[in-house]
């Protein structure tokens, strides 16, 4: 009889639950991971800055380590953004299945995530178009 009881339990915790409240604490866990990262990026590119300049920053990550060059860094800042384009596309993922398995308030705000979405991918986008526009002036000499 303990050994029903135990399993019932067990067996009780996937039957309740909700795929549309594990969807939406993805999409949000997501979304937390691309928004820190993207503030972590700009803040080796822009922090202590008063006017940034694209020689400014390319100044800023030349003096961020001894060990590394510019051009160094500009590499490993770009590869960082291509993991939150990452993040980012989980999020939309997981925003669209909680959208599609959930109803009433909890749709509506999974939809309006995926809305304020374009606004994140937009600023991705415009870091990845800024970084690419530093290659010229590290490669410089």
């Amino acid at each position: 009889m303990r050994r029903l009881v135990l399993v019932l339990t067990l067996a009780a915790a996937p039957v309740h639950a909700d795929p549309c409240e594990d969807h939406f604490r993805a999409g949000m866990a997501a979304y937390r991971s691309f928004d820190a990262g993207l503030i972590a990026v700009e803040e080796r590119l822009y922090a202590g800055l008063g006017w940034v300049t694209r020689r400014g920053v390319v100044a800023r990550l030349e003096g961020l380590s001894a060990a590394t060059t510019a051009c160094q860094e500009l590499a490993a800042v770009r590869d960082r953004i291509g993991g939150l384009g990452r993040d980012l596309g989980e999020a939309q993922r997981r925003f669209q299945l909680a959208a599609a398995l959930c109803s009433g308030v909890n749709r509506s705000r999974a939809e309006g995530n995926l809305e304020r979405l374009a606004d994140s991918v937009a600023a991705q986008a415009e870091l990845a178009d800024y970084t690419r526009s530093l290659a010229p002036i590290c490669a410089a000499p």
